[in-house]
C-alpha cells in the first residue's frame, strides 16, 4: 500500500496537504472529523481551508485508502494498511517541504 499511497498523493496538484490530512487522522488518533483534521493540518502547513481539507478527505475515502462512517473519517483499520499509508504520507512530506 505505501508505493501506491505515494505515488497518488504524488499524482496530485497538493502533495503536501494530502500528506497532513493522513498525518493529520494518525495525531488524532486514527480518526477525527473535517474540523478536527482541518485544525491539525493547519497547525502542520499554515493556514488550509476547511472545504479543501473536506474535498482531499472525500478523495481519499473514494480511493479507498481513508474510511468515512458518519461525519468521522478514519485511517485503515487494518495495521499493515494503516502503517503504510502513515509511512507513505511521511515520505511525501520530506519530499515536498
Amino acid at each position: 500500500m505505501r508505493k501506491e499511497v505515494k505515488d497518488f498523493i504524488l499524482g496530485t496538484q497538493s502533495p503536501e496537504r494530502y500528506s497532513a490530512a493522513i498525518l493529520a487522522l494518525d495525531r488524532l488518533g486514527g480518526k477525527g472529523s473535517v474540523a478536527d483534521v482541518t485544525k491539525v493540518v493547519s497547525s502542520i502547513l499554515g493556514n488550509v481551508p476547511e472545504p479543501r481539507i473536506y474535498e482531499i478527505l472525500n478523495r481519499l475515502v473514494n480511493m479507498g485508502f481513508i474510511e468515512k462512517e458518519n461525519e468521522e473519517y478514519s485511517l485503515p483499520k487494518d495495521e499493515p494498511d494503516r502503517k503504510g499509508l502513515v509511512l507513505a504520507a511521511k515520505d511525501v512530506m520530506s519530499l515536498v517541504t
